[in-house]
């Protein structure tokens, strides 16, 4: 009986082992999947939206699988050594294995929301001002604010001056050929350095309209920010255009 007990707790972290370089790979594939995909995506604008969406959540993924993968190693390496009966080992084991799953998702998760944010912003703005090519194989210069304004159409102008979440617009001309590219980003999604615990951990909570702007006078819009680290709060105003700046061609 003692020899069968024995056995299958060798063979528990025989299999603890598998199963932690299977988790290792599994990771180690969600992160080589992910950047192949960002690598195949020809459009500077189409990459950008595509790592917007979709880079947090395969971190995760890749994360939450090194997580498993460190607490299976780490359990069927450290549990032989406790000196107790081989009938308690696997509940031992079991019991091990739990802690570090939780120690460990608790350290990484909060390093993921933490650091990941700053490291996500850098990758978005080196892809948002990366140079475009014309269809002539020109490279493109990125116009700057007010040159932009003059190539955007009414209503793009419109949303580009809205503070309600406000639109972004880079243009992009070939000045050999006139031709042009006008891309369309969401601003107030993005995470922004906190002044508490200064992590990029900063997002905009909610907001409220505390004067409505009119034809002739500028209003008034209340933004409340949030840090997910350290929940500090705080509000900023901001001028919305009048309507009269925002409609004229």
């Amino acid at each position: 009986m003692e020899n069968a007990t024995t056995s299958f707790i060798e063979t528990w972290d025989h299999y603890l082992i598998l199963g932690s370089y299977a988790c290792f790979g599994l990771a180690l594939l969600i992160v080589i999947f992910h950047e192949i995909r960002v690598m195949t995506i020809a459009n500077e604008k189409d990459r950008y939206d595509y790592v917007n969406q979709h880079e947090i959540k395969y971190f995760w993924y890749a994360v939450i699988g090194l997580i498993a993968g460190l607490a299976l190693y780490a359990t069927a390496t450290v549990t032989p050594l406790f000196p107790v009966d081989d009938s308690l080992k696997l509940y031992i084991s079991i019991f091990f294995l739990a802690g570090l799953v939780v120690i460990a998702y608790l350290m990484l998760s909060s390093l993921v929301r933490i650091l990941y944010p700053r490291f996500l912003e850098g990758r978005l703005s080196r892809i948002r001002n990366k140079p475009r090519k014309s269809s002539a194989g020109n490279v493109m210069r990125k116009l700057s604010g007010s040159e932009g304004e003059v190539h955007l159409e009414a209503d793009q102008l419109a949303q580009h001056k809205s503070e309600i979440h406000s639109v972004e617009y880079d243009v992009w001309l070939d000045e050999k050929t006139g031709e042009k590219k006008v891309e369309k980003y969401m601003a107030y999604q993005h995470a922004e350095k906190c002044a508490e615990c200064g992590f990029y951990t900063m997002k905009i909570d909610r907001e409220e309209i505390e004067k409505q702007p009119t034809q002739t006078e500028d209003g008034l819009l209340l933004e409340h920010y949030r840090c997910s680290y350290c929940k500090h709060r705080e509000a900023r105003e901001v001028v919305i255009a009048s309507l009269g700046s925002n409609t004229k061609a």
